[in-house]
């Protein structure tokens, strides 16, 4: 892993976008699904939160064994809900059509 400095860069970009695709839907589709579409950006910012504050612990006592399989599964999480949120939206076009 390069750096935290790079890593938050990477959350708050993969959260740039699922914001990012959520406004386009809202600007293409209205008022259709925005309830949804709002729990979609508030989970995208409580995610992006949850992650920065996990890679800003401070992990000295740890071996570095424990901080690489720490920022492992930060890693793994974050890919994983950005999958799922994208995921959702996806859906929503697909249920509009």
């Amino acid at each position: 892993m390069a750096s935290k400095k790079e890593f938050k860069k990477d959350v708050n970009f993969l959260t740039d976008e699922i914001l990012m695709r959520s406004m386009i839907y809202l600007e293409f589709f209205g008022e259709n699904n925005s309830k949804e579409i709002y729990k979609i950006m508030n989970d995208a910012i409580a995610s992006r939160n949850d992650y920065i504050s996990r890679i800003n612990l401070n992990l000295k006592d740890k071996s570095p064994k424990e901080i690489k399989t720490h920022f492992k599964s930060i890693y793994d999480d974050l890919l994983s809900s950005t999958h799922d949120l994208l995921g959702k939206i996806d859906k929503l076009d697909t249920i509009l059509n």
